[in-house]
């Protein structure tokens, strides 16, 4: 168990000993309340949460009345209501959850706690609760801990509570699994460094049955994350902090519903394929860029791209026009539906229009942010990216770590280098800045100036992505086809050998 779980269930253990399982309030001898089920439609599972601090935030945000919150979330779409009842680290109680469940018997409350025993569960029941949180983290040390586990949710079966079984790694999942869970939840934060990684808990989701409903919780910031979360298939997610917030902006709730909700009925695969290949390949992506022909597209496909990127913006050399990236789109996806086609714009409304129209269509799968600025990362030709419901990826003009954007929500950054024409120079980035990057902790995605001369050095960086367009064309907008299946080719195979 890590140092903060262990701090938080040994001052919640003295508490029950001094108090009780019930912390010293009141509960009621028999359940006044009914029993709600939060699995009565095929609708998301929308978990808005009642929390005050917490160890990584601190305070977040006043509720002095509790029950007014709820009855917000409800009216802005949440299904289920999650009251934190912790009260050293996260400023809950009992109280609330009563509160919150008398004053809305027929809606579905969460338990959200750091239950240890299996006494605790009819307090639950009794309190009100409909779901209790258990988290996987503290029983997985020892087999008696796993007893404890055992315990627990046979008390669950026993009240009918639903347990929302948390996890937050691959080790914890699969241990979760062997209890063949009907809701479990992956929390993208670590709970050593407290450090969140929304692209692992997203990919995480890929090992889970589709059978089992789970939820995405934690790291919600934007309307974006929940568009995120439809993407990966998740039945529902759980949003706290970022509510508490902005408790006074009923539109976000709504605006993130609306983005998980269109994600999950659009259900691109441009996202899960990409951090498939982060987390699992040992070779990087591949995307050829600058297409501006069929025969090129095919070319690419044939030689083992990942990726072709189509060039909306008028002022390059490689434009081309909506007709013929439609033609493409559809006769790539015909005979090779697994390669992902990328619409490359600038800082243009009219551009981001028209490619958010196309992927709209399926023409394309992501849209590549060109040449967004460090300053500002997350707008993009008046747009915020906070809202965005479609695939894109911010790509910076790189020079050196200091043009790297920090708190940027793309969920990757593709580095190219600086030049005039901002993209398709045949200029290279400093490896030596690659480097410091690397030193840092950064996954590379890499552009810029990559041939056949230099592919050696990209690769010892172990990228996770490499884009190339120029250094393989007979003439500007028309590949080489013999260049292309070599560097494709040694790409992959260089690669695997240095596995």
């Amino acid at each position: 168990m890590t140092e903060v779980l262990e701090k938080i269930a040994h001052k919640r253990g003295e508490k029950i000993q001094k108090l009780g399982f019930g912390f010293g309030f009141s509960i009621p001898s028999e359940r006044k309340v009914p029993l709600s089920p939060c699995f009565e439609s095929n609708l998301p599972l929308i978990i808005a949460e009642i929390k005050r601090a917490s160890p990584s935030a601190g305070h977040i945000g006043e509720i002095p009345d509790p029950v007014l919150l709820a009855k917000n979330y409800i009216n802005n779409g949440a299904k289920v209501i999650s009251v934190l009842t912790e009260e050293d680290h996260f400023g809950g109680s009992l109280k609330d959850l009563m509160e919150v469940k008398n004053a809305f018997k027929n809606i579905s409350v969460l338990r959200k706690d750091f239950i240890q025993y299996p006494e605790e569960i009819k307090i639950s029941y009794l309190a009100g609760a409909d779901l209790v949180l258990l988290i996987v983290a503290m029983f997985m040390e020892n087999e008696q801990k796993e007893a404890v586990f055992k315990e627990i949710l046979l008390e669950c079966q026993k009240y009918s509570l639903t347990p929302l079984i948390e996890i937050h790694n691959e080790q914890e999942c699969q241990f979760a699994l062997k209890y063949n869970p009907s809701l479990l939840g992956i929390n993208s934060r670590n709970l050593r460094t407290f450090e969140i990684d929304k692209n692992k808990a997203l990919h995480l989701k890929t090992k889970i049955p589709k059978s089992i409903k789970t939820i995405f919780e934690s790291g919600i910031q934007s309307s974006f994350d929940g568009y995120l979360a439809g993407t990966f298939g998740f039945d529902g997610i759980l949003c706290g902090s970022y509510l508490v917030k902005s408790q006074d902006k009923n539109e976000n709730l709504p605006n993130l519903i609306k983005a998980y909700t269109k994600a999950q009925n659009h259900q691109n695969l441009f996202y899960p394929k990409v951090f498939k290949s982060i987390y699992e390949n040992s070779f990087p992506l591949v995307k050829i860029c600058g297409i501006t022909d069929l025969d090129d597209a095919f070319s690419a496909a044939e030689s083992g791209a990942d990726m072709i990127g189509f060039i909306l913006a008028k002022e390059s050399q490689r434009h081309i026009s909506i007709k013929d990236i439609k033609l493409m789109s559809k006769a790539i996806t015909r005979i090779y539906p697994h390669i992902l086609k990328v619409g490359v714009i600038t800082e243009n409304k009219d551009e981001l229009t028209a490619a958010r129209e196309l992927f709209k269509e399926g023409i394309l799968d992501c849209i590549q942010l060109h040449s967004l600025n460090p300053h500002t990362p997350n707008q993009y030709a008046s747009f915020d990216l906070k809202e965005a419901d479609f695939n894109f990826y911010a790509c910076i003009n790189f020079e050196n770590i200091q043009d790297y954007p920090k708190d940027c929500i793309s969920p990757f950054i593709l580095l190219d280098s600086k030049s005039i024409d901002k993209g398709g120079s045949g200029k290279s980035i400093d490896i030596k800045e690659l480097e410091k990057l690397k030193d840092m902790g950064k996954e590379l995605f890499i552009a810029g100036g990559i041939g056949i001369d230099n592919i050696d050095e990209f690769l010892r960086l172990k990228p996770k992505m490499l884009d190339i367009n120029s250094k393989i064309e007979l003439s500007v907008g028309k590949k080489d086809r013999v260049k292309l299946k070599e560097i494709v080719q040694k790409i992959k195979n260089l690669s695997k050998e240095t596995k």
